[in-house]
């Protein structure tokens, strides 16, 4: 026989007002993560596709000059590619996760500034930029520069090739996830979780790191290759790793998938 229901006595959290209430619930319930969807636009659906295949082009044309002179060349190349991978942002890749598009008062804001604040729009974009830039070399770089001396980089000698390297990494890993996801903890908890699904900017952000890690497989081998010198072939490893990663991470064999740790 089943039991009568019970009235139970009002605790204290019940009698709460309605915005603690439902404050208390959306911090315990958090939000599903979706994955960062390109922009409908043809400008960002074309620049997505063509993005990786621009920055492989330039580091293939460069490559000789990289391996004469790391150092020199590296610095000299930091703001283009700087730029390209500002304009990666600027034009609108990536700049808008399904969570947003997905709530309807988001939705109705972003159909309101594209009706009549255009200004305030790109005012949001190059703030934006601003703030991933100024994460990606003020702490990306030297993160990743103790990363690569933790990994085998030379702690005394080639201090510079390794803060350049570090620089360069962080554009193509700290830049776009910062862009996107901005410097909100939950969602970066996530990421160093794996507990986001797939997509551009995070398949992107992985090929680079393991594109990095193989690229320092070739080092140590005794070859005599001028190519082989520190930190080239991890800088290479990483280039080749952020195209290969974002073009599979937008892939329907990952795109919207998630690690699964069992």
């Amino acid at each position: 026989m089943a039991s009568s229901p019970t009235v139970s006595s009002p605790s204290k959290s019940s009698k709460a007002p309605p915005s603690q209430q439902s404050s208390t619930t959306a911090t315990s319930q958090p939000e599903k993560a979706h994955a960062i969807d390109i922009l409908p636009t043809p400008v960002a659906q074309t620049y997505s596709h063509i993005h990786p295949t621009i920055l492989l082009a330039l580091y293939s044309l460069r490559f000789s000059a990289v391996v004469t002179d790391p150092v020199s060349t590296l610095w000299s190349d930091l703001p283009l590619y700087t730029a390209l991978q500002t304009a990666h942002g600027e034009a609108g890749t990536g700049e808008v996760s399904a969570d947003v598009k997905k709530t309807p008062s988001s939705s109705g804001k972003r159909k309101r500034q594209a009706a009549g604040n255009k200004s305030g729009t790109l005012s949001q974009k190059l703030t934006a930029a601003f703030i991933a830039l100024t994460l990606t070399f003020l702490l990306g770089t030297p993160a990743l520069s103790l990363l690569l001396i933790l990994f085998g980089a030379p702690f005394t000698t080639h201090t510079a090739h390794t803060v350049l390297c570090a620089a360069h990494m962080a554009l193509l890993t700290v830049t776009p996830l910062v862009y996107v996801h901005g410097v909100d903890g939950p969602v970066w908890k996530q990421i160093w979780a794996f507990a986001r699904p797939a997509d551009a900017v995070w398949g992107g952000a992985l090929g680079a790191c393991v594109g990095a890690w193989l690229g320092a497989v070739p080092i140590p081998l005794d070859w005599d290759r001028p190519w082989q010198a520190y930190p080239i072939t991890i800088l290479t490893g990483a280039y080749i790793g952020f195209a290969a990663g974002q073009l599979i991470g937008r892939s329907p064999l990952l795109y919207g998938k998630r690690v699964e740790f069992d």
